[in-house]
């Protein structure tokens, strides 16, 4: 039996589960292939009734899977894709927000890569990563044996290579920057495809976890052209054609398990980590899709249509549209079935232990899980009523006082603590959320407010501690740091998340801080330098690939509130300071100004490269 914690085993979860893996074909444990794309909401794919969004392998995929129609998972990336590969509540997990330091995955988590290890597998991950672009966070400190990602939370923000676009990038393999030919989807599906054929005699594990369709919506022209045709707006059109385009890959992948002759062997599953980032505005489509495709030329007024499965809410949101998702999962060989819905309420923590009971592997230390194997629902047995938690932290200190919502089979207790706002919904026969019913079921609104609260006393609590980059290690020196991972934040909007490159397709100002940099402060990095030396730390205004000039007199660095100033000259695009560190935590913080105290036209170092020079760049001591 699998054990999960703490308050969900005492009150929630009580049903059985087998520790004995399906029927399986060969002797070999299966391979597995998960993909998790970025920002799709149920409304985003065909099979979820999108009667303009083309997407026919992934709706071929849906008619032969298992099919999970009450999955859900946090409103945001990160906190989904920590609880993915622990089998833990974000909170529990340690994450809880994109930005801000609180995206780094805490090193002693025993990660899904790491247990599949143990008992034989190899695995990679292909695309985006967003639990740490340093060491010891990065996916080859966490179980990966290979890892081809773009850095931060979508290709081309902060901490991702300077200039990337979407097209003929330069990606991280393995740490190292690598140009790639192609569109970034394309590159993902590529390199999962030749580590199968490379890894073909052993079993795999492989994490396909793209950018599609995250922001900024740039697609191949000819997946655009389609819904450009049709008469949406660009962007809209661009949003589905990366939906389209990644279809095409999801069909390509399929073919390829095929070839090999894997596919049998395989455990293939689709699911996207939160709702859609596609708002509507006037979704006023009727239904009639023939009519839609003839009239929308001709009908500005639908300009900002979007559908959404006929559930409230988007992504960051804690109704129904920001966290419930597609969850797809195929196994030929393992007697799984196909072409049925299983209703069980579950979640993205219930992904590691299904999967490590799926293929015989050990379940250590089930105690600390907040999930559970989902193997017995998939077998057609009755589940046992659970209740679960979603909530929106999104913010640097947890506070029950965030967005929540208790979700039980009918029940869905949406709370707004910070407004005072309780909101109660039968989602079985309200599936919109439009009839709240908090002022006639009361009884129902504290029974699952009290269960808000237990939750919170087993979970809440776990989210204070803060994670620090290691620098001047063996495994990464230099080390880069960026603005992304700033501590101290007193919200998002202190962050500069996305520089804003602009080709091939022009992105709304409001998303670049490209332009904006003197409204921006400068914010400490948390650091622990492995060993004590001399270390070399440049600070950039604009990454070391921009070349930009600063434009300022002096570079000043503090360091545990130690101030050093530099001199720049005229073109300089970095300042630098070498200095001795000693082993242990350190606050850094950099910025650049005018006058020698370093008080006016002050503009953030948004890069800091931190170099152990005793060390050389392969981590060998000089």
């Amino acid at each position: 039996m699998v054990k999960v914690s703490g308050w969900i085993a005492a009150c929630v979860i009580t049903a059985a589960t087998s520790t004995v893996a399906l029927a399986q074909t060969t002797d070999r444990r299966p391979n597995i292939v998960l993909i998790v794309t970025d920002d799709q909401g149920y409304g985003d794919v065909g099979f979820g009734g999108n009667p303009v969004v083309r997407t026919p392998n992934l709706d071929a995929l849906y008619d032969d899977s298992v099919r999970l129609t009450n999955f859900h998972v946090d409103p945001t990336c990160s906190p989904t894709r920590a609880a993915l590969m622990t089998g833990q509540h974000s909170l529990r997990a340690g994450v809880w927000h994109t930005v801000m330091g609180r995206s780094l995955m805490p090193t002693e988590k025993d990660t899904l890569p790491e247990r599949l290890g143990r008992a034989g597998y190899v695995s990679g991950i292909f695309g985006k990563w967003h639990l740490g672009d340093n060491y010891p966070f990065r996916p080859q400190d966490q179980g990966f044996d290979r890892a081809v990602i773009h850095g931060g939370g979508g290709v081309g923000q902060t901490p991702d290579h300077w200039g990337n676009t979407q097209f003929d990038d330069t990606y991280f393999v393995d740490g190292v920057p690598t140009r790639f030919d192609g569109y970034a989807t394309h590159v993902w599906f590529d390199e999962a495809e030749d580590f199968i054929r490379t890894h073909r005699d052993r079993p795999f594990f492989v994490y396909i976890a793209t950018n599609a369709p995250h922001q900024p919506w740039r697609a191949p022209p000819e997946a655009v052209q389609h819904y450009l045709d049709a008469g949406l707006p660009r962007q809209v059109a661009e949003f589905y054609g990366m939906v389209t385009d990644l279809d095409d890959q999801v069909g390509g992948l399929r073919r390829v398990l095929a070839e090999t002759d894997l596919e049998r062997d395989t455990i293939l599953i689709f699911m996207t980590d939160n709702g859609s980032s596609l708002m509507a505005r006037d979704a006023i489509f009727d239904g009639d899709y023939e009519g839609f495709m003839a009239q929308a030329a001709n009908r500005p007024e639908w300009a900002g249509w979007s559908y959404n499965a006929g559930r409230r809410g988007f992504k960051n949101e804690v109704y129904e549209g920001g966290h419930r998702v597609p969850f797809l999962i195929r196994w030929p060989s393992g007697d799984l079935g196909g072409g049925r819905d299983v209703a069980t309420l579950a979640a993205h923590f219930d992904l590691l232990p299904t999967l490590l009971d799926l293929v015989d592997a050990p379940l250590d230390g089930a105690e600390d899980l907040d999930g559970r194997s989902l193997e017995p629902d998939f077998r057609g047995e009755e589940a046992t009523e659970r209740t679960l938690v979603v909530t929106n932290q999104r913010t640097d200190i947890p506070s029950l006082d965030r967005p929540n919502v208790v979700m039980t089979d009918r029940w869905r207790l949406v709370v707004h603590g910070e407004r005072g706002v309780r909101e109660l919904y039968d989602i079985q026969a309200d599936p919109a959320q439009t009839r709240d019913l908090a002022g006639s079921e009361h009884a129902v609104v504290q029974q699952l407010q009290t269960s808000l609260e237990a939750w919170w006393r087993d979970i809440g609590a776990t989210g204070e501690t803060r994670q620090r980059i290691i620098v001047g290690s063996a495994e990464e020196n230099p080390s880069r740091l960026t603005a992304m991972d700033w501590m101290e934040a007193g919200s998002e909007r202190d962050v500069p998340w996305f520089p804003g490159f602009q080709p091939p397709v022009a992105e709304p100002a409001s998303t670049a801080w490209m332009g904006r940099e003197a409204e921006f402060k400068p914010l400490p990095w948390y650091v622990t330098t492995a060993e004590a030396g001399t270390y070399r730390i440049r600070a950039y205004l604009h990454d070391a690939p921009a070349a930009r000039a600063i434009g300022r007199a002096y570079a000043f660095l503090e360091i545990d509130g130690v101030v050093t100033r530099a001199s720049l000259p005229g073109l300089s695009s970095w300042g630098e300071f070498s200095l001795p560190l000693s082993v242990g935590d350190h606050s850094i913080r950099a910025w650049f100004s005018d006058d020698e105290a370093g008080t006016s036209a002050v503009l953030p170092a948004f890069f800091l490269y931190a170099d152990h020079l005793e060390r050389t760049t392969d981590g060998a001591a000089r």
